[in-house]
């Protein structure tokens, strides 16, 4: 018998004397192995073939059948997912989920408010049916009452992606603790960070002490043994229901100068949804390694505000026209007049890869190309918009607008 072992389980396999080959014979032996390890979802394949052999004192060809063993060195986890309902934020549920169930995990998404509601109808959740066909549960209802929605069932590991301040999340928290959950996890946002002199933000700098989300996390710290915080920043992806490449593309189809605040040379981030839905699942695989964590949940690069501009307008295949202002001067509130911040905001993802493994896979001229797609089959391309704010800034430039 031999026998596989890897960090974490023990393979056997054997085989009678019989069908062995005759080892006497190293030369000629013909026995093939394969072995593949998979670190993302922690399984190992094991694949010993016998081949043809033919014995130096016989004439009869013998042909031994391959089999094989594969063994998974990661149990399946039963994952509760508390999934707000409006937002840019609610579509890392979705994709979280279909990312678990796709791993073989069981899934339960619990979404804040009425299935029946108008909110439900509108992207993810108009797409919920994805996660039921993938195996999933779907439930809806208020997250102060929690236990009593999921009947009592228990779950390996809980993600609160609903809640901004400790009065919304503490009962999901304690629910948990109490229920016999083994890990919670609970996504932030790298908007708490301090404007800083030295970019990117990284885990660890300072954060503003009054944000509802870093009293959550205190609370989280305090009350857990296994627990993990993500702080995303902008995200785009199939299914995001928050305008962030919509509001470049609004005017760029409409040959409408696009008015961007300052130099236009701000760095931001801008993600995948993909990556936060595979940071997580890595933190749910791989609790040990997350354990006490904050991971900015971001991509890996950097982007201008005037490049956003030109990477939208490249995936329209259209021409683009910037134009910078002070919005102080012009007298508009940026926070309105534009989608993104207007000072350096752009967070790197440094704990996430050293401690969970985990890489990017955002390629943001590709992903535009995507959203335009659905920009344009949604109609929206097409549909009336109002630009009075765009109006007022363009008329204190006195640029043109296009009729």
């Amino acid at each position: 018998m031999a026998t596989l072992a890897s960090s974490s389980s023990t393979v056997l396999f054997s085989a009678s004397s019989s069908n062995l080959l005759p080892f006497s014979h190293p030369s000629t032996s013909r026995l093939s192995f394969s072995s593949s390890l998979h670190p993302a979802s922690s399984s190992l394949s094991i694949s010993p073939t016998f081949l043809p052999y033919t014995s130096s004192t016989s004439a009869n060809f013998a042909t031994h059948a391959a089999f094989s063993v594969t063994a998974s060195a990661a149990d399946k986890k039963k994952v509760l997912i508390v999934n707000t309902n409006s937002g840019g934020h609610a579509v890392i549920g979705f994709y979280f989920a279909k990312e678990l169930l796709a791993a073989g995990h069981a899934v339960t998404i619990f979404t804040v408010g009425e299935q029946g509601s108008d909110k439900m109808k509108k992207p993810p959740f108009n797409r919920f049916s994805e996660i039921v066909s993938a195996g999933g549960r779907t439930v809806w209802g208020d997250p102060a009452e929690v236990g009593s929605i999921v009947g009592g069932e228990v779950f390996d590991a809980v993600l609160d992606n609903n809640g901004k301040d400790l009065e919304t999340v503490r009962p999901v928290i304690d629910w948990a603790k109490s229920s016999g959950a083994k890990q919670f996890l609970f996504i932030s946002s790298a908007g708490i960070y301090k404007p800083t002199d030295e970019p990117p933000h990284v885990e660890g700098d300072v954060v503003n002490a009054n944000a509802g989300h870093v009293e959550v996390e205190k609370y989280i710290e305090e009350t857990f043994g296994s627990w993990a915080v993500f702080r995303p920043q902008y995200m785009i992806g199939s299914g995001n229901n928050k305008d962030c490449e919509e509001w470049f593309f609004d005017r760029i189809v409409r040959d409408r100068p696009v008015p961007i605040p300052g130099s236009g040379l701000q760095l931001s981030n801008i993600a995948h949804v993909r990556d936060l839905s595979s940071m997580l699942t890595l933190a749910v695989e791989k609790p040990e390694a997350a354990n006490h964590s904050i991971f900015n949940c971001v991509s890996d690069r950097a982007v201008t505000l005037d490049g956003i501009a030109k990477l939208c307008a490249q995936a329209a295949g259209r021409p683009v026209n910037i134009v910078h202002y002070d919005p102080k001067a012009v007298g508009v509130d940026a926070k309105k007049a534009f989608p993104f911040r207007t000072y350096h905001f752009y967070a790197e993802p440094r704990a996430a890869k050293t401690k969970l493994g985990w890489q990017s896979t955002t390629n943001l001229p590709e992903d535009l190309k995507e959203r335009f797609e659905e920009y344009v089959k949604i109609g929206r391309d097409k549909k009336p918009i109002k630009f009075e704010l765009d109006d007022k800034i363009l008329e204190a430039l006195k640029v043109p607008v296009p009729v």
